[in-house]
C-alpha cells in the first residue's frame, strides 16, 4: 500500500524573523517559479505552491512519509538560502514548521488574514492564489494541496465576511494612514505621491482617496502607467527620476514598488527639507525591500512609517478581538471538515473494491448458472440476474455506510486499514472455499468435464479480484 500524502508548511514571516532579514529575502531576483521546481524534486514531494510576499515566504508542500523526517526538513531550508542567496544559518533559526493538520489551520489562517502584518488584510488572498494558478501552470498541485490551497481561498472569503475582519476594506495602505493620523491628525485636504503604478499601488490610491487627500500623484519607470493610475483621482503621472523634484511639492509619499534599491534616498529628502520652508513630510513605506530609506527616520520635520512600525505597534483599537476570536473558530471548524473530507475519500478505493468484487463475483455466478440451465428462457433469466444484483447492493449497504462513518472518526485512518485487510482476508477464504465447491459440483455434472472454469494447474491463481485487492491492502 502506498504511502498516504500529507502536507508540509516550512515558511518564514514577518512573525518569526527580523525586517531586515526579511528585506534581504525579498530582495531575491529569483522567480519563484523557480522554488517550486526545486522543491519538486526532491525526494518524497509530490506537489508544493510558493506563497511569496514582501513580509511572507512559505512552501506548502504535498509529501509522502514522513511529513516531519529531519532530512526533508533540512533540504528545504537549503532551497530557501540558495533561492534567497541567504546563509542557511542565518535563516534556520527563523524558520517555522508544520505538518499534517497544523499544515493545514497555518494555511487556512493565512489565507484568512490572521497571520498578516495587518490582521484581516485583504491582499493575501490574491496572493495565495497567485501560488496556487503559479503551480497549476508548471503542473505541480497534487490532490491535497490544490484541494487545500482552494478551500483556503473559501476559507479566507468566509473569514472577511462572517467576522468582521474586512471592516474598512483593512489593508497594509489603511493600517499605514491611520498611523499617520493617530499622530498629526487628518490628512484631508493634502496631496500625496505614490511611488509604483502595480496592483498594490491601485490599493494604496484608493486608501488615500478614502483618507480625504486633495490629490494623488503617481510615479513610475513607466509614465504612462502612472498616468493612468493617476487620472482616477485627479492627479498626474510621472517617471521615476521626477520624484525628488516632487519631495518639495506633495505632503505624503507612500512607497509601494517591489523595486530592490532605495527609490528615494535620505539625500533627496535632506534636500527637499530645505526648500518646504518648514512644512512636514509625510513618508509611508509599506515595501520590503524598502522604496524609502529608513534612515530618514532622524531627520526633523520627517515622519517615516514602515512595515516594522506598523507591526510594532499592532491594531488591537482597529480590529475586535471577538472578530479575531471569531475568525480562528472558523478556521478551527474548516480544518476538521477537511480532516474529515480526506478521511472519506480514504474509504472510496477500498468500497470501490469491495462492489467490484462483489458484482465481478455475481457476475461470473450467473455466467455459471445460465451454462448449467441451458433451457432458462431469457425473461427468466433477467429475473434471476435482477435478483442477485439487488441481493449484492443490499449486501453491501450497510457495510458501505459503516465504512463511512468510521472514516469520518478521527481514528479513521487506522479503521479503513483494519477494513481492508479483513476485506482481503474474507476474500482469500471465500475464492478458495467456492472454488473447492465448484469442482466438486462439477465433478457430478455431466457437462462438467468442459466447464470452461475448471483449474488445470493447482498452482494457478485465477480470482479476478485478487489484484485489486493487493492494491489496497
Amino acid at each position: 500500500m502506498t504511502s498516504p500524502s500529507t502536507m508540509l508548511v516550512l515558511g518564514i514571516s514577518h512573525a518569526s524573523a527580523p525586517l531586515d532579514l526579511l528585506e534581504r529575502l525579498a530582495g531575491t531576483e529569483r522567480p519563484a517559479e523557480d522554488l517550486v521546481s526545486d522543491v519538486t524534486s526532491v525526494d518524497g514531494i509530490d506537489a508544493a505552491v510558493v506563497v511569496s510576499t514582501c513580509n511572507r515566504l512559505e512552501i506548502y508542500a504535498e509529501t509522502r512519509g514522513t511529513p516531519s523526517d529531519p532530512g526533508r526538513l533540512d533540504g528545504l531550508g537549503e532551497l530557501f538560502a540558495q533561492h534567497t542567496g541567504v546563509d542557511h544559518e542565518e535563516i534556520a533559526p527563523h524558520l517555522y514548521r508544520h505538518h499534517a493538520d497544523g499544515a493545514v489551520r497555518h494555511l487556512f489562517a493565512v489565507a484568512s488574514g490572521l497571520e498578516s502584518v495587518v490582521v484581516g488584510e485583504d491582499q493575501i488572498l490574491g496572493q495565495v492564489k497567485l501560488g496556487l494558478e503559479r503551480s497549476q501552470r508548471l503542473d505541480r498541485t497534487g490532490r491535497v494541496l490544490a484541494k487545500a490551497v482552494q478551500t483556503a481561498l473559501r476559507v479566507g472569503k468566509r473569514a472577511r465576511n462572517e467576522t468582521g475582519l474586512n471592516e474598512a476594506g483593512r489593508s497594509l495602505a489603511t493600517a499605514g494612514l491611520a498611523f499617520f493620523e493617530r499622530r498629526v491628525g487628518s490628512l484631508h485636504g493634502k496631496t500625496a505621491l505614490v511611488i509604483g503604478a502595480g496592483a498594490f499601488a491601485g490599493v494604496v490610491v484608493a486608501a488615500l482617496r478614502r483618507s480625504g487627500l486633495d490629490r494623488v500623484h503617481v510615479a513610475n519607470r513607466t509614465p504612462e502607467k502612472a498616468r493612468r493610475l493617476a487620472e482616477t483621482t485627479g492627479g498626474e503621472g510621472y517617471d521615476l527620476t521626477d520624484v525628488p523634484r516632487l519631495l518639495t511639492e506633495v505632503d505624503v509619499v507612500v512607497g509601494a514598488t517591489a523595486a530592490t534599491g532605495h527609490l528615494v534616498t535620505a539625500r533627496d529628502v535632506e534636500d527637499a527639507l530645505a526648500a518646504r520652508d518648514g512644512r512636514e513630510l509625510f513618508l509611508l513605506d509599506l515595501s520590503l525591500p524598502h522604496n524609502i530609506a529608513p534612515s530618514v527616520s532622524g531627520l526633523p520635520g520627517v515622519t517615516f512609517v514602515d512595515l516594522r512600525a506598523i507591526a510594532e505597534e499592532g491594531q488591537e483599537d482597529e480590529i475586535s478581538a471577538a472578530s479575531v476570536r471569531a475568525a480562528r473558530e472558523l478556521v478551527d471548524a474548516e480544518v476538521e471538515q477537511f480532516r474529515t473530507g480526506l478521511r472519506l475519500a480514504g474509504a472510496t478505493p477500498v468500497l470501490t473494491a469491495l462492489r467490484t468484487a462483489a458484482t465481478e463475483a455475481a457476475e461470473a455466478e450467473l455466467d455459471r448458472l445460465a451454462r448449467r440451465l441451458e433451457g432458462l428462457d431469457g425473461a427468466a433469466r433477467q429475473e434471476i440476474g435482477r435478483s442477485v444484483r439487488r441481493i449484492v447492493d443490499k449486501a453491501l449497504h450497510q457495510p458501505t455506510v459503516l465504512v463511512r462513518e468510521l472514516a469520518a472518526d478521527p481514528d479513521g485512518a487506522r479503521h479503513i486499514a483494519a477494513f481492508t485487510r479483513l476485506f482481503a482476508a474474507a476474500e482469500d477464504t471465500g475464492a478458495s472455499g467456492a472454488s473447492g465447491a465448484d469442482d466438486a459440483n462439477d465433478a457430478n455434472d455431466p457437462r462438467g468435464k468442459s466447464a470452461p472454469h475448471a483449474k488445470s494447474d493447482p498452482n494457478e491463481k485465477n480470482d479476478p479480484n485478487e489484484k485489486k485487492i493487493e492494491a489496497i491492502a
